[in-house]
């Protein structure tokens, strides 16, 4: 573990070395320590700073693809922004996080990825089907029209 403690109102740390671990970029708030970049080393603190992040991202990725489905949007474009979002949550996995979480946790993220992803499929052609039986069941002639062909000129 680290600690500095300052004597001087302002320093600066200039670059120590390559240093290998988690690089985390910062949000400064007010009375937080002003940095752009951390380094997290510790291999179990980047474990679970890695297993929080991810579980926001999915978190944020089916609330997205839940309000996309429960909207009347029936546009590619949404359907390719929801798969866009999916396949961002995936490479994000696989380039950043994957040498910091387990191997049994890595598995279990792959694994809601592929759920996640097939059972959007599923839910987007199972809507677009019932969408097209309404559509042709409102273009088949109604009984009134049925009607009107009967009551037309007898021979």
């Amino acid at each position: 573990m680290l600690y500095i403690k300052r004597k001087i109102k302002k320093g600066k740390l200039k670059e120590i070395g390559n240093i290998k671990g988690l690089e985390i970029t910062l949000r400064n708030k007010k009375g937080a320590i002003h940095a752009k970049k951390m380094i997290i080393v510790d291999d179990t603190l980047a474990n679970i700073y890695s297993k929080k992040q991810l579980d926001k991202k999915f978190k944020k990725l089916y609330d997205f693809i839940y309000k996309f489905l429960t909207s009347e949007d029936n546009s590619e474009d949404g359907v390719k922004a929801c798969l866009g979002e999916i396949e961002k949550v995936k490479q994000e996995l696989f380039n950043k996080y994957k040498e910091f979480l387990k191997n049994k946790e890595y598995k279990e993220f792959i694994t809601k990825i592929v759920i996640t992803e097939n059972e959007f499929k599923n839910k987007y052609f199972e809507r677009e089907y019932l969408a097209n039986i309404i559509k042709s069941v409102n273009k088949l002639p109604t009984n009134a029209m049925y009607e009107e062909m009967e009551k037309g000129r007898s021979r």
